[in-house]
């Protein structure tokens, strides 16, 4: 039997950094750790993956559009890494998605795609890259145990590429075992992570496993899907038969402030713990620091002693009592009393009923707002895919002034333990007590912005369902209260508000963040407001316009009849109007995700008659390419054209139907805009 994995995995997802992954080499050697990954910038469009850490041979003529410098750093650092912790029995791994190609190697390559200008993943050429990446990589870092693979997040996304030659199943089953078969006559390992958000993909990914190997370790997060506390433990685990499990857990704060907020996982950690036992996992790795900001030296340090004592099979009150002790002295007993609840006050300000209000523990964008129904679940008449990512099962919204209430109590709770932390400034040092301060003045910002957000959507959805004016001035005035406690924030934290940065730290551990440029609240607030007036403007003209009905796309009124495949669906409100794409459009700008997916609403038709369909659109590379289903009638658009277009579609409802679903997929490399759908 192999030796239970105790792991920890760190610089997620930035530059790997010297100071703090020696650190963290150390302290796994004190707490006898046996498996160490790095994570590194893996969104990153030039360093990220192992790619972005390496240097081809055959394929060297890519090597020109590499960060040398970042390259040369990692092949010292890594394997300094790699050296230290070998002799104490401690396996070393590194982070890799795929499936990534360098930019420039379809220019190069023209021949890999296919008709519809997508990567066909069984060209020859692409097994023949992917075997000498994985050779070359170890060829450079010979002390590394192996890699850790995504296939997810990807400049190619594998499970949502369109005419393809295999099948789901087939095509994650390829491209694994190239690099599975390539890491074993190597004499390295393979672990693969499946995170598929829907289950038909998981239960594919799982099918292709198991036939490549019962060996194949198969890590898997202890929450569905994701880390928020509001998902439910993982249920997927069911549906490993054949494979052994590792369970990957985040106990520092994806999903729960990214550090700035103060957070004791007292319930949590020991509660997913527990399931997973249930399972017999091999063993656990956890993620233990975000976008630049780590645990050594903070409160929240005590989730690791959390951990370490579950894994350790020790007491866990005991574990956190000596943490205090330890780290702030005769004041330990206090500090720990104004750790205790964090959980269940960030519960209380993030999350509507299980329902989590942030991204990524951030400060939601509009786009997030609008593809995860946080705007829909306001109205009295609410339609919710509950089978959507990050929407429990079954979810049914609370009386509203439930829900206000609830977050007004967040704000109460945390201004209460900022007021006794308060009697502890001097009996601290002043490192310790500015670290205190910085998360909980922050619980209490958080808190108010929270609550004025929520307030927000409700006057947002409110008036798209009744048109009464008194919804618009709740909107904009808690729009005014937004911009206020935004600006009072600042005044009192600076550049340590907590993180209202659209992307957090870029790069290394030791840069900081310039809160200045790029601030997700006053980027919402402005966002927000032009949306609504905009939406409001071209909802009085399209009702003047005597349709049968009409779907602005992309708009806050939408939402009532979306269903879209999870979170493959982003809004955008550009010159010349808003809008919303059957994908996502970051991978025409960098690697993670390209834009592949669908959406569908149901509209009203007139029953037993001709309708006459009409959509405007337009598409990113001169080409309007998409096709359209309307209650099982498919239609295939192709259409050269510059700027939007209105294209027509006749539909004859023959069944006595008032209502039908339309559907929209993307079916090329050209991303399609949808503005409007008309019907007449």
């Amino acid at each position: 039997m192999a030796k239970r994995i105790k792991g920890m995995s760190m610089c997620n997802p930035v530059d790997l950094e010297r100071d703090y992954l020696l650190h963290t080499a150390r302290y796994a050697i004190e707490h006898n750790y046996t498996h160490f990954e790095m994570i590194g910038p893996t969104h990153h469009p030039i360093k990220g993956n192992a790619d972005g850490m390496m240097y081809y041979r055959k394929y060297s003529v890519f090597n020109d559009d590499k960060d040398k410098e970042y390259v040369d750093f990692c092949i010292k650092l890594v394997n300094e890494v790699c050296d230290m912790l070998a002799p104490h029995g401690i396996k070393t791994y590194y982070w890799h998605h795929e499936l990534e190609i360098p930019y420039k190697f379809d220019e190069l390559y023209p021949e890999i795609h296919n008709v519809d200008g997508d990567v066909e993943i069984t060209h020859p050429l692409i097994k023949d890259f992917l075997e000498n990446k994985i050779e070359d990589f170890f060829y450079l870092y010979p002390k590394m145990d192996g890699l850790v693979l995504t296939l997810h997040e990807t400049r190619i996304p594998l499970l949502k590429l369109k005419n393809q030659k295999l099948d789901k199943t087939e095509r994650v089953k390829y491209v694994t075992e190239i690099l599975y078969n390539t890491c074993k006559r190597l004499g390295k390992e393979l672990i693969v992570r499946p995170f598929a958000s829907l289950e038909e993909d998981y239960q594919n990914m799982m099918n292709a496993y198991e036939r490549i190997s019962p060996e194949l370790v198969v890590c898997d997060k202890w929450t569905q899907f994701d880390w928020s506390l509001s998902l439910p433990d993982n249920a997927f685990f069911n549906k490993i038969k054949n494979n052994p499990l590792m369970v990957e857990t985040d106990i520092f704060g994806e999903y729960f402030g990214k550090g700035f907020l103060p957070i004791m996982l007292k319930k949590h950690i020991p509660s997913k713990f527990k399931y997973c036992e249930g399972f017999e996992p091999r063993g656990y790795v956890s993620r233990i620091d975000r976008n630049g900001f780590i645990p050594f030296g903070t409160p929240n340090e005590v989730n690791l002693e959390i951990m370490n004592a579950c894994h350790d099979g020790r007491d866990v009150d005991e574990a956190i009592n000596a943490f205090f002790e330890r780290e702030y002295g005769e004041c330990g007993a206090e500090v720990k009393e104004l750790m205790e609840d964090t959980e269940d006050i960030q519960v209380m300000a993030f999350h509507v009923a299980g329902f989590d209000f942030t991204e990524l523990s951030a400060f939601p964008s509009l786009n997030s707002i609008k593809n995860c129904y946080k705007i829909e679940m306001m109205r009295d008449d609410y339609v919710i895919d509950s089978d959507e990512w990050f929407i429990p099962k079954g979810f049914k919204r609370p009386p509203l002034g439930e829900v206000m209430a609830v977050k007004r109590r967040a704000i109460e709770l945390s201004e209460k333990k900022l007021e006794a932390l308060k009697k502890l400034e001097g009996r601290l040092t002043k490192e310790k007590y500015d670290g205190l301060y910085m998360r909980f003045a922050n619980l209490c910002y958080v808190s108010k912005l929270f609550e004025r957000l929520v307030a927000s959507l409700i006057g947002y959805a409110k008036y798209f369902e009744y048109k009464d004016e008194k919804y618009k001035k709740a909107f904009l005035d808690a729009l005014d209260d937004l911009t206020r406690i935004n600006e009072e924030g600042k005044a009192e934290l600076g550049v340590r508000r907590y993180y209202p940065t659209a992307l957090g730290a870029r790069g290394s551990l030791s840069e900081v963040i310039d809160v200045a440029k790029i601030d997700k609240v006053a980027i919402f607030v402005k966002a927000a407001r032009e949306a609504f007036l905009y939406e409001a403007a071209e909802c009085e003209r399209l009702d003047g316009e005597g349709l049968v009905d009409y779907v602005v796309t992309g708009a806050a009124n939408e939402g009532h009849r979306l269903f879209k495949e999870v979170n493959f669906s982003d809004t955008f409100h550009l010159e010349d109007g808003v809008c919303r794409i059957a994908g996502t459009y970051r991978g025409k700008s960098f690697s993670t995700v390209n834009a592949h997916g669908w959406f569908r609403y149901e509209i009203k038709v007139r029953p037993n008659a001709l309708n006459e369909i009409l959509i405007t659109a337009k598409g990113s590379e001169g080409s309007i390419d998409f096709s359209v289903d309307i209650d099982g009638e498919r239609t295939v658009i192709r259409e050269a054209a510059d700027g939007k277009r209105e294209i027509r579609i006749p539909f004859t409802e023959r069944c006595g139907k008032d209502k039908v679903f339309i559907r929209l997929d993307r079916i090329s490399a050209s991303t399609p805009f949808f503005y409007l759908i008309k019907v007449k």
